[in-house]
């Protein structure tokens, strides 16, 4: 038998079986990306929660439209920041009015008693005490800035309680893995012990049993990540669909378009590897169980 046959030994032998345990073993895996790069894109409760939170500045009354747009754009390149908006005193008049309305008597001779503001939303990876620290002294000094709304004493509860969601879900993560950790290692050994009587064929007749360890491992490293690479491209097809039709999906997860950004491609390419190489090990622990003396 040549090396290269040695390398598909067990779907030479048993193609069916193969088969269904590699759909299976792809579902798993389709299951484990699409958690981890759904994790990836949102930090867990991070990008919700910095969609629904703002640090707003409320500048003094008086202050010119243009020095509150420059400070909105001098805020926008703080580190922290995702968005930093100019609020015009008119566009905060029609804000009152919609969330109070009859209480247009308030303004009297056309002045509005209404200052204008910036509206800041962090990064989600900022998204903690630091990041509003660091917001926060950024605007004290500004003169024209009359007051800084950032959550005050609620904050650090709600951080706290963040943090625990992020430990929660990362930790449900962690037993996805560690399922399909242990159905790999229960396909492998299935696999191996499949092979018995072949193998006892093959090393009667001179074929060293460590060389069909060696090209069975190379081919399970092969197919292993063949079936990591199909399953992450179906996850980020199927994120790019879902997240294009339901905006929820976009304010909670993220967009997809993100996953082209070099922060997010590295870890997916590690998480790749990773599957590919356990899926190897797996096989070659697999078959050292079946064959614990062969040489």
């Amino acid at each position: 038998m040549s090396s290269p046959s040695l390398w598909w030994i067990d779907w030479s032998l048993h193609g069916r079986s193969m088969g269904k345990e590699a759909a299976g073993r792809f579902l798993l895996c389709f299951l484990a990306v699409s958690y981890f790069l759904v994790m990836l894109l949102s930090g867990g409760a991070d990008r919700f929660l910095s969609g629904q939170y703002t640090i707003t500045a409320i500048l003094r009354i008086g202050v010119p439209d243009d020095e509150g747009t420059g400070i909105a754009g001098k805020v926008a390149e703080l580190r922290p920041v995702r968005e930093a908006r100019y609020r015009t005193p008119e566009d905060a008049w029609k804000e009152f009015l919609e969330a109070y309305p009859g209480l247009e008597s308030l303004r009297g001779a056309r002045e509005n008693p209404l200052p204008g503001y910036v509206e800041i939303r962090l990064r989600p990876e900022r998204m903690s005490e630091e990041g509003i620290a660091d917001v926060r002294s950024a605007l004290t000094p500004i003169s024209q800035v009359e007051k800084i709304l950032s959550g005050g004493d609620v904050m650090p509860s709600l951080l706290r309680m963040k943090r625990w969601a992020n430990a929660l879900l990362w930790s449900g993560f962690a037993l996805v893995c560690a399922v399909f950790l242990v159905i790999l290692a229960m396909q492998e050994k299935t696999r191996a012990a499949r092979l018995v009587p072949d193998v006892s064929f093959l090393v009667d007749r001179g074929v060293p049993g460590d060389r069909i360890a060696a090209r069975r491992t190379a081919g399970a490293f092969v197919a292993g990540g063949i079936v990591a690479l199909v399953a992450t491209l179906v996850s980020c097809a199927a994120l790019f669909l879902v997240s294009g039709f339901f905006h929820f999906v976009r304010a909670v997860v993220g967009p997809a378009q993100d996953l082209l950004d070099a922060r997010y491609l590295l870890p997916v390419c590690l998480f790749l590897l990773s599957a590919t190489i356990f899926q190897g090990l797996a096989s070659l622990a697999g078959w050292r169980a079946a064959f614990p003396r062969e040489k």
